[in-house]
This record gives structure tokens, sequence and C-alpha cells, in this order.
């Protein structure tokens, strides 16, 4: 678990003002299986996620990407010239989802980009390698991070006790 005290506790409110505002549809899962932020933040290694953006036009656009959540965000490794980081350099909204086995974790929220030039890469490029279990070729080529600053973020699971917060690690 990567995250402090005080991001913890960020999250919960994340959490659950946008379980407020999920209340207002027909949601899939109950409030009994909300996952809270301990839990979210058990969310160890790196995992396959589907990012949405726009295109030029406007169009939806989804990519698959590897994701590590960290300090109660997700972060994206990427090459600076892909596709996905000039799309969400035009503008940077984006939503996120990682489903399986009956757990679902939803957000959207603006992209901050990380260059190699910020101070930030450094920590988390250490922190991407501890999630990635040491693998540093999955650094390969990386040469910006793009973090999800959510504003909006769900964690749903069929049964939340299968997730404590060292889950996935």
């Amino acid at each position: 678990m990567f995250e402090t005290a005080s991001e913890l506790q960020e999250l919960q409110r994340l959490l659950d003002t946008s379980f407020d505002k999920a209340k207002q549809r027909p949601l899939i899962y109950e409030a009994n299986q909300r996952l809270s932020a301990r839990q979210l933040a058990g969310f160890g290694g790196a995992k396959l996620v589907a990012v949405a953006s726009v295109n030029s036009t406007g169009q939806p656009r989804v990519a698959p990407r590897s994701a590590a959540f960290l300090h109660g965000k997700f972060y994206l490794a990427s090459d600076a010239g892909s596709v996905t980081v000039r799309r969400l350099r035009r503008n940077p909204a984006a939503a996120i989802t990682y489903f399986e086995d009956y757990l679902l974790l939803m957000g959207h929220g603006k992209v901050g980009f990380i260059s190699k030039a910020d101070a930030e890469f450094i920590v988390i490029r250490a922190e991407w390698e501890k999630a990635f279990n040491g693998g540093r070729d999955a650094l390969q080529g990386v040469d910006i991070f793009l973090r999800v600053d959510a504003t909006y973020l769900v964690a749903f699971a069929q049964d939340p006790q299968r997730y404590p917060a060292s889950w996935g690690k």
C-alpha cells in the first residue's frame, strides 16, 4: 500500500461523494458492495484498464493501458508521442475502468502529465517499478506518466470481503 493516512481520508471522501452521485441512477451494485479507500489502496501491482478519451472531433476512443494505483490515484506509463497522450494533451478529460470477476472500479476526471523533467517522475518511476514487482522492463520507452485526478470514483465488488487491504499484492 502506497497511501498515507491523509491520502486514504481524501480517497474515502471521493468514494463517498461519488457513491452519493451514483445512487441517483440505477446501479448494478448495492451500498454493501462498496469497497473502502483502504480496500482500494490494496489494488497492488499493475492492472490492465480501459482509458477513454476523445479525438480531435470529439468522438470517443478507448485504449487498454497498464495502470498502477499509487497515493490514491491511477498512474499510467506512456511514451509522450503516443496517440493517447496527444489526445489527452488536447483535452485532458478521461475515464478509466477496471473490471474482472464481479469487481468494478470506474472513475473520471482530468489527466495530469508528469514528464522526465519533473521531480515527481523519479518518485513515481520507483513506485511503478515496485508495483510491477521490480519490472524495470515495464518502463522501457516510458518518458511520461499520466496521473488521473479523479473527480468521480466508484469501487464495487460482488463480495467485498474478498478484497482486504492487501489484495492483489
